[in-house]
């Protein structure tokens, strides 16, 4: 056989052979993702071929993807492998999702790494074992949905657990909200907005008026004003330890609704 003919069979049985390695990493991931794989033994050959250590921590990211198909973070795996953390990928077609495994204080990195990439990414909490992989894909999938409507960047699901919760929980969170802020949500918007963000801010700053009011470029007066405007409509007094649990509840179901804008993006302070 002419040594051209053996070149290029030799380069078609090693490119059968990386797209056969590709698919069967492919696969692993996915069954990591679905909890196909339940059992130690099993886990153990995954992470092998995975290439990812057998102990956590671990982390799993979820990027909303622009068009179907596409990759949400380009050239990510090789990026986070240049900072000695180890990962793996599986493309959907709406969303490209990772486990990654790390230190504790690679946390930072990780972060920083996602920051470069135009997208909407969610990121779950820190987990030790890969069998609870699924789990964290779920958190991770909250903390997208927990990203304001079209907004680009990375939430950590443990930066607002409670946000998440309510999330998770869209049926139960907007009986809540109904609940408590009824009769504030019933106002017109512009006073409606005006209230709810005074109130976000007010929590945001530790219930304090003063320092509400330089954050909103108001008087701490008319803060208090708002305030007992919100006590009046909610029959909900902000000096009962029980009433301002409940109102900051139904504040974070009134967050997790698509659509919802912080008090810092509301032009109406």
């Amino acid at each position: 056989m002419p040594d051209r003919e053996v070149a290029a069979a030799y380069r078609e049985a090693s490119t059968e052979l990386v797209l056969q390695r590709e698919h069967e990493r492919a696969a692993l991931v996915e069954a990591l993702f679905t909890g196909v794989i339940a059992d130690p033994a099993t886990l153990g050959e995954a992470t092998r071929s995975l290439g990812l250590p057998a102990n956590g921590p671990y982390l799993v990211v979820a990027a909303e993807t622009g068009t179907a198909g596409g990759d949400a973070l380009p050239g990510i795996e090789a990026a986070l492998r240049v900072r000695a953390i180890g990962s793996a990928w599986w493309m959907l077609p709406d969303q490209q999702v990772g486990v990654l495994a790390l230190r504790a204080d690679q946390e930072e990195a990780v972060f920083a790494e996602l920051r470069r990439h135009h997208a909407r990414i969610g990121v779950g909490p820190l987990y030790g074992s890969l069998l609870d992989t699924p789990q964290a894909l779920r958190f991770a999938r909250l903390a997208l949905t927990g990203l304001g409507s079209g907004d680009c960047g990375v939430l950590h699901f443990d930066d607002h657990p409670l946000v998440m919760l309510m999330a998770a929980a869209p049926i139960e969170a907007a009986r809540m909200a109904q609940n408590f802020l009824g009769p504030l949500l019933a106002l017109p918007p512009e006073e409606r907005d005006r209230l709810l963000g005074t109130l976000e801010t007010w929590f945001a700053a530790g219930g304090s008026a003063s320092a509400t009011g330089r954050r909103l470029y108001v008087h701490p007066n008319t803060v208090r004003y708002r305030l007992r405007r919100i006590e009046t409509l909610t029959e909900r007094s902000h000096s009962d330890p029980r009433a301002v649990l409940e109102i900051g509840a139904a504040l974070h179901a009134v967050a997790a609704r698509p659509g919802h804008r912080s008090a810092g993006s509301d032009p109406a302070q």
